[in-house]
């Protein structure tokens, strides 16, 4: 015999969970007793998820309009709905994906089921919320993600002129003696190689496109600059080894509101660099990062770590230290590393949280 799940969160009258997707959504509203007011698809629009709510006729001869709730899983599209949905209901919730796997898994799994799974865990509030970042960070981290994107794509561009010029060794004129194949001398030296005329005119190809990306990536670097400048949190996070411009504005996007985490412990798992643990028959043992968390967070802690051992004494001890209890090499020195960039996430916490510059001792 199926039963209704009760509303135990007060203050609301319609509980509405949306199963969305990019082009379709399924919605289910109830009211605070587990009843089905209204359920069905409707076109991922802000007109037709509009209609679909406000249609519901108030109860009785009432003519106050319901209180309404409404929850939505975080994925890459969520933001236009959760915008749209602001504006239509009372309160919004945006449900961690993760979470939800956890507490409402299922073999039966469909949009009708997933949309009243949600309207349940919101009557009871037992939805894991994911952060809603504010429009000011997610247009910042809209300029920073895509300056990364631009980046990685330079660098594939990059790796694919080695690749050619690899396959040709005793190519005159012959190579320069430079570190920066790709710049001014190394660049004129690769317009200048010749080669068979199918792989010339790949390589020139290639050229004119990391011609491009480069000068987009310098737009992208003004608009951080401009960014840091006039960014307080920037220039505090800045005091910390290790964490230029770019870095300072990035984890500041990406962290958006300091005061959201709990505590330093609670931030630096969202880093995800925190090691997991494996617990049983009374014995534990430490393994690898999770890497759940933010993925922008922990590859810019992770990357400021070295450079942060060059100006902190405390950091180069913390390294050196895991190197030699890890006893050396290769692997010894990325799990330093990582072990490095996690100091950095609670260094991060304490300045952000206290509002003071980091202070070497």
């Amino acid at each position: 015999m199926k039963t209704n799940v009760r509303a135990l969160v007060d203050g609301y009258d319609h509980f509405i969970g949306i199963d969305h997707h990019k082009r379709t959504s399924y919605v289910t509203i109830k009211d605070r007793e587990g009843e089905i007011v209204k359920k069905g698809g409707i076109v991922s629009t802000k007109a037709s998820i509009a209609d679909f709510i406000e249609a519901i006729p108030c109860d009785g001869d009432s003519l106050e309009v319901p209180r309404r709730i409404a929850v939505i899983e975080c994925g890459r599209t969520y933001r236009p709905m959760y915008r749209w949905l602001s504006e239509i209901v009372d309160d919004v919730v945006l449900a961690h994906p993760g979470g939800l796997k956890i507490i409402s898994d299922t073999v039966y799994k469909d949009d009708k089921i997933d949309s009243g799974k949600l309207s349940d865990l919101l009557m009871l509030g037992m939805i894991p919320e994911a952060h809603a970042a504010s429009d000011e960070a997610w247009e910042r981290r809209m300029v920073l993600r895509h300056r990364i994107m631009l980046v990685k794509m330079a660098t594939e561009v990059k790796n694919r002129i080695h690749v050619i010029v690899d396959l040709h060794p005793d190519a005159l004129p012959r190579r320069p003696d430079v570190t920066d194949m790709f710049g001014k001398l190394g660049t004129t030296w690769l317009e200048s190689l010749k080669i068979p005329d199918s792989d010339r005119r790949r390589l020139d190809e290639l050229l004119e496109v990391l011609e491009f990306l480069g000068a987009m990536i310098k737009k992208s670097d003004s608009l951080v600059r401009k960014m840091v400048r006039e960014d307080k949190t920037c220039a505090l996070l800045k005091t910390i080894p290790g964490i230029g411009d770019f870095y300072a504005a990035l984890i500041a996007a990406e962290i958006d509101d300091i005061d959201r985490f709990r505590g330093p412990k609670n931030f630096v798992s969202y880093t995800g660099l925190v090691p997991g643990r494996d617990s049983s028959g009374g014995k534990e043992a430490s393994g690898s990062i999770h890497k759940r968390g933010n993925k922008y967070l922990r590859w810019a802690l992770v990357e400021a770590a070295i450079p942060a051992t060059r100006s902190d004494l405390a950091l180069k001890n913390k390294y050196d230290s895991v190197v030699a209890r890890k006893g050396g090499g290769k692997d010894a020195k990325k799990l330093a590393k990582v072990a490095v960039a996690g100091k950095l996430a609670w260094i991060v916490y304490r300045v952000l949280k206290d509002r003071r510059p980091y202070e070497i001792r």
